[in-house]
């Protein structure tokens, strides 16, 4: 670890990894923030190594030394800032005193033999919490990659990632183009769109075969290119007068419905 404390914004490691706060930069540079020892120790679990890794002495714990041994023992760079320059590393409010800046994980699309391809598909979803609790679920449900439309929120955006908790360095996510879409998105025989009044219910459907969820964005759903790839439409019956749920939340009850059917049939 470095032993010079870093107490200027000026830093040009400190300028970088708050330059990766825009969308664009992290784009540029492929590569990302992560807050938090959890998140950090599950990329590094995971394989990933940081770029640089940013600690603040004054708030170090106990559970960091794991974390920053294992990133020096990949020769990742690590530094001691000062608090007011952590601070305006992260966007968050209460800044846990850990950071990291990893590359984009660029992970395969993995289907094991005898397990049918299970994907979810986002399309123009904005809300960064909805779309890091979709992808937490979807890896956890055991899907195989999730795919996400023009328009969407970006994945690697901080509260994305927080909200997915580390599911980046797990899960494989990829842009899908709607002029070329991924032949194994394609090939799976359920191609089912969520949609509010769809007739068939979402527990009615046979989940032990191939399949893609389609969770569109709450304010405009799914979009025509979207409906245009589905083979059928799906819905979660509701009591109460509610017309709908949670982007989020349907998409994880439809997931867990698919786990739950293929654990029974033993299908993974």
């Amino acid at each position: 670890m470095s032993s010079s404390l870093i107490t200027s914004l000026s830093n040009p490691w400190v300028k970088y990894a708050r330059s990766l706060h825009q969308r664009r930069a992290r784009y540029r540079e492929r590569a990302f923030l992560v807050e938090g020892p959890r998140i950090i120790a599950d990329a590094l679990d995971a394989g990933a190594t940081p770029r640089a890794m940013f600690i603040a002495p004054t708030r170090a714990r106990d559970q960091f030394d794991d974390v920053i041994e294992t990133a020096r023992s990949r020769s990742a760079r690590v530094l001691l800032v000062a608090e007011h320059v952590f601070d305006q590393l992260t966007d968050t409010i209460t800044p846990q005193g850990i950071a990291a800046v990893f590359p984009f994980p660029d992970l395969p699309v993995v289907v094991p033999d005898g397990e049918p391809p299970l994907l979810l598909l986002v399309d123009r979803l904005q809300d960064p919490g909805n779309l890091g609790t979709l992808l937490r679920s979807a890896l956890g449900a055991g899907a195989h990659a999730v795919y996400l439309s023009p328009g969407t929120t970006d994945p690697f955006a901080p509260k994305v990632v927080r909200a997915a908790a580390g599911s980046h360095f797990k899960l494989p996510i990829k842009w899908v183009r709607w002029d070329a879409p991924e032949e194994l998105l394609m090939r799976c025989s359920q191609r089912l769109a969520a949609t509010p009044r769809a007739r068939r219910q979402y527990d009615e459907v046979d989940w032990t075969s191939s399949a893609t969820v389609l969770i569109g964005s709450e304010a405009h759903g799914l979009s025509d290119a979207a409906m245009a790839i589905a083979t059928d439409q799906i819905a979660i019956p509701l009591r109460g007068g509610l017309e709908s749920l949670n982007a989020a939340v349907a998409g994880s009850i439809i997931l867990f419905e698919a786990a739950r059917q293929r654990r029974a049939a033993g299908r993974i």
